[in-house]
């Protein structure tokens, strides 16, 4: 099997992409941008951005494994793929990965969390946990608070969560994962004095503002699959020279120490 760094470089230089401000721990911006691939839309995403540097970080690659991480716990992550690429921004070619996923979306509208909880509060007394609990989706949330918490998510903002309405409402899955485990490190150096315990201040629009905080909110009831030693050649499986080997292995340490924490919260 071809690694991705490895296959033909995909050209998709005649999209247009879209600019998304950065935000917690970064200083550029996010570039996303939608095709339709066989009848169906999906969302292609690159990492961080600005017009001196260029293309840089490694965002969309945690994308991929959050994503794979999501599928192994029976979150509702979306699933998608890498793709070495060949873009054009702002009339300058470059090569990059670009993460591309399927779109969750059908028929139904969507609102931005943060707005459906200032349409649907009962008063500003409820908090948007409690409001989460009181349309049943207490379970999704708990999940939540604990893949976030072992992809060290910082951006879990009100809008990066939706709500999907028809005839019912539901939860959107966890969408935008990339500002995620070491996206802080720009280079293997930073990698050494990585704290992968530390409990981050992040921007987290429920429940705690601090992500080891929302591991003491979870029912330890919650019913999920187990992570087991044997998921880290499965979790970076074809990603062999997208990113150097130290990335992968701090982000296997950041994942599987975290976990034990997890079950330590759940005894």
């Amino acid at each position: 099997m071809l690694s991705i760094a490895e296959e033909k470089a995909w050209d998709i230089r005649n999209l247009a992409w879209n600019k998304t401000a950065g935000s917690v721990a970064t200083d550029g911006v996010y570039m996303k941008t939608e095709l339709t691939i066989k009848g169906e839309k999906h969302y292609l995403k690159l990492s961080n951005y600005d017009s001196y540097r260029g293309i840089f970080g490694h965002e969309s690659v945690n994308e991929l494994i959050a994503g794979r991480l999501g599928e192994m716990l029976g979150f509702n992550v979306p699933a998608g793929t890498l793709r070495r690429s060949l873009v054009s921004i702002e009339g300058i070619e470059h090569e990059a990965y670009v993460f591309v996923a399927k779109s969750y979306k059908t028929t139904e509208s969507r609102v931005a969390f943060e707005d459906f909880y200032i349409d649907y509060r009962l008063s500003n007394e409820e908090s948007p946990l409690d409001l989460c609990k009181r349309f049943g989706w207490g379970a999704e949330i708990n999940k939540m608070f604990i893949f976030d918490y072992l992809i060290i998510n910082r951006d879990r903002h009100g809008a990066n969560l939706e709500v999907l309405k028809n005839d019912r409402k539901r939860l959107s899955p966890l969408f935008d994962n990339g500002l995620s485990f070491a996206c802080s490190c720009v280079d293997e150096e930073d990698l050494e004095t990585f704290d992968i315990m530390e409990d981050r201040p992040v921007n987290c629009f429920i429940g705690a503002k601090r992500l080891e905080r929302n591991l003491g909110l979870i029912d330890k009831k919650v019913e999920f699959a187990a992570i087991q030693e044997s998921d880290e050649d499965k979790l970076f499986e074809g990603l062999h020279g997208v990113l150097p080997g130290r990335y992968f292995a701090i982000i296997w340490e950041i994942i599987w120490k975290r976990w034990q924490n997890v079950k330590k919260f759940r005894a």
